[in-house]
């Protein structure tokens, strides 16, 4: 009765799992618990007997077997959630690198629409001559607050240069004080060894 009802119960575990389509996890998880379940108690039924290892064995290959297709829906599901998971990084990283290309041409077109006004180009329409007239001086009181602004900034790290530079100077006339300090003064001259060992 009891072989009859293994040979059932291995049927059915080794039998191929028909959807086409992937279990879920929870389902892939019960299934496996099951099936340990039921051959924890095959394998303990075994050890009650007289020829452990051979029936030991028989379990073993049978469990095997029926975990057989649902390690490879295990398998294939990890497979498809890496894909997913592949997919979704490829699309994170096209939607920054699309925001950073946007970005950039707005802040291209603020620098260009920001810039001062340069001479009209030769296929421009004539404008009106206060207007031109006032483009030259504009362009002329920018073009002197650049070069005032970059003269400033240039006299601002020169400072900061000459700074550094006497910060690096102190610091190394402290250590050269502090290794002066912790040197010892020279020991007094032994006395000349012909004077005390002379014989008498």
């Amino acid at each position: 009765m009891t072989a009859l009802l293994t040979l059932l119960a291995a049927a059915a575990a080794s039998a191929p799992l028909a959807p086409a389509t992937l279990a879920a996890p929870a389902d892939l998880a019960a299934q496996r618990a099951f099936i340990e379940q039921r051959f924890e108690r095959e394998r303990q039924a075994c050890e009650a007997r007289f020829a452990v290892t051979p029936c030991l064995d028989e379990v073993r290959e049978r469990r095997q077997a029926a975990l057989l297709p649902v390690v490879r829906q295990e398998q294939a599901l990890a497979a498809e959630q890496r894909l997913a998971r592949a997919a979704a990084q490829r699309q994170r990283v096209s939607e920054r690198e699309l925001a950073a290309a946007q970005d950039e041409g707005q802040r291209r077109q603020r620098l260009i629409e920001d810039a001062p006004a340069v001479s009209p180009a030769p296929s421009a329409p004539a404008t009106s001559p206060v207007i031109r007239a006032r483009d030259p001086q504009a362009a002329e009181r920018q073009q002197r607050l650049a070069a005032g602004q970059a003269e400033a900034q240039a006299a601002e790290r020169r400072e900061r240069a000459q700074e550094r530079q006497q910060r690096v100077r102190e610091r190394v006339a402290a250590q050269q004080s502090q290794q002066d300090a912790r040197t010892k003064p020279a020991a007094a001259p032994l006395p000349r060894p012909g004077a005390s060992a002379a014989p008498r």
